[in-house]
């Protein structure tokens, strides 16, 4: 298999950051403690086409300074500069002029890249160097519907704050192409009529543009033909199983489960070193637990592995003892684990117990609350998680360090994990569908008009929070299988490694329909 490297309702609103300078944009939240977003200055004037940012006024404080010093060779977005800077990244060698402040704009954009295109790298949140500027115009109204109660909710309630840095973040750095915004957060309990009554209740009485973020494991079959019927999108989402790949009204912001199978082997083989296999998997999400397991098994042999067992078990078991005996017999020497944190736990304990210690592959949303990951149990370290998202504690390039900043100056302190890392991801999709916005009566139609232009371009590969999208007008999304990664330390406390870039392959599982 060939790899290639890179490739009750509430609504959150903004509200001042402490600390921001005095003259900041305020707002309040309605129904929920107000997340601060603050305001931030623009740096100085660049100079020339050289780029370098000359001394200049700060107001407030670019949560990705530290990412993006304004020195970069010929940035463009220049505050009073004579010339615009060069195309941003996916251009070659072009000017291209957005002077703010009176400055000539410069010349013709070079081949490469599209005005969606430039638009989108510029963004801070995607690692660009544009200058941030509070959101000024109209009103946004986004929604969210995810199970954020019962055993999974825990599991999968760090989407919240995530989203709620978000558009905290957002609003103080341009919002959705000057526009504030205003997301609705639903619960669903996990339960299908409860998740589609409240996704059609929000799309009447909050009128929302779009959905983000959704992580509806459980729900999201129900919820589809209300998506389909209103033409409201969702855009970005738990991306668990082939449900999210299957319509146009639906953005997924990465690969699916048969990825993950992908990523599996992936971290087995080239990671491990190891070549003989084994998958214990989830009886309470069966469509997205047997899609990984059948992925895995058709995938093993392009890697030269030896898939030697799966079984699958109840997430509410109190033991694995048998299970564990029964890999042992069978000789698996890397386990991959599709289920959730609590229940890795107590396979850890119960593999102890029968003195089976395989190297070990957790399933990415099993981690998506990593608090109930890392315990501190050893038979867990060096874990191996592939992640169909990116790394949420990775710091190394330009868009994870933006994410990092922005979570210290807006929400420190909250529980993250893989839920985060796609709420994000869902969030900077969004901000791309967005480029095209009217600062008059902005409509779903303006964001699908965009979303439907992502044809796997440098672009909409978001500053490398994701790799390639394709989205298809009256048809179903394309996403390869694109794995970032994090290995756990020996004692299974923190995280020895992010690997913040991805591998990629164009090759999909027999069994996943993208292939079809």
């Amino acid at each position: 298999m060939a790899l290639v490297a890179g490739c009750g309702g509430s609504d959150i609103t903004e509200a001042q950051a402490p600390g921001v300078a005095a003259g900041g944009d305020t707002g309040t939240s309605a129904d929920t403690g107000a997340i601060d977003s603050g305001t931030t200055g623009t740096t100085g004037a660049a100079t020339g086409d050289t780029g370098a940012a000359a001394p200049g006024a700060q107001t407030g404080t670019d949560p990705a300074a530290a990412a993006n010093a304004g020195t970069a060779a010929n940035a463009g977005a220049a505050a009073g500069g004579t010339t615009g800077g060069a195309a941003a990244p996916g251009t070659k060698g072009g000017k291209a002029g957005n002077a703010a402040g009176g400055g000539k704009a410069g010349g013709a954009a070079a081949a490469g890249g599209s005005a969606v295109e430039r638009t989108v790298a510029s963004h801070a949140i995607f690692g660009g160097n544009a200058p941030c500027k509070p959101a000024t115009l109209s009103e946004v109204a986004i929604g969210n519907v995810s199970t954020l109660s019962g055993v999974l909710g825990e599991l999968f309630s760090p989407v919240r704050p995530a989203l709620e840095t978000w558009v905290a973040s957002q609003n103080a750095c341009g919002g959705l192409n000057g526009h504030k915004i205003r997301l609705y957060i639903e619960d669903d309990q996990g339960d299908p009529s409860t998740a589609s009554s409240k996704v059609q209740a929000m799309i009447q009485s909050k009128k929302v543009l779009a959905f983000v973020g959704n992580i509806q494991v459980l729900t999201v079959d129900a919820v589809k033909p209300v998506i389909e019927r209103s033409g409201i999108p969702i855009i970005g989402a738990d991306i668990t199983n082939a449900t999210w790949f299957g319509s146009d009204k639906l953005f997924p912001q990465g690969p699916p489960g048969f990825g993950v199978a992908f990523g599996y082997l992936d971290g087995a083989v080239n990671y491990f070193k190891k070549k003989n296999v084994g998958n214990i998997w989830c009886i309470e999400v069966p469509r997205a637990c047997e899609q990984i397991n059948r992925a895995m098994k058709e995938l093993a042999p392009e890697f030269g592995a030896t898939f030697k067992k799966d079984i699958q078990v109840s997430i509410t078991s109190p033991s694995y003892v048998q299970q564990c005996l029964d890999f042992k017999a069978a000789g698996v020497e890397v386990l991959a684990m599709t289920f959730d944190a609590a229940s890795m736990n107590r396979l850890a304990r119960s593999c102890s117990q029968a003195q089976y210690f395989p190297k070990v592959l957790p399933y990415p949303l099993g981690v998506g609350n990593e608090k109930q990951f890392l315990q501190g149990n050893k038979w867990l370290g060096d874990a191996y998680v592939t992640m169909n998202h990116f790394p949420w504690f990775g710091n190394s390039t330009p868009a994870e360090k933006y994410w990092q900043a922005s979570i210290k100056k807006f929400n420190p302190g909250f529980t993250s994990g893989g839920a985060a890392s796609l709420g994000w991801t869902a969030g900077a999709l969004l901000v791309a569908a967005a480029a095209e916005l009217p600062a008059e009566n902005p409509t779903t139609a303006d964001l699908l008009k965009v979303l439907y232009q992502f044809k796997g371009q440098k672009f909409t590969e978001l500053g490398g929070l994701t790799g390639p999208l394709t989205f298809n007008e009256g048809g179903t999304p394309k996403v390869p299988y694109c794995l970032f990664a994090g290995i756990a330390n020996a004692d299974n406390t923190g995280w020895a490694k992010a690997i913040s870039k991805p591998k990629c392959t164009n090759k999909f599982a027999p069994s996943d329909p993208q292939g079809k």
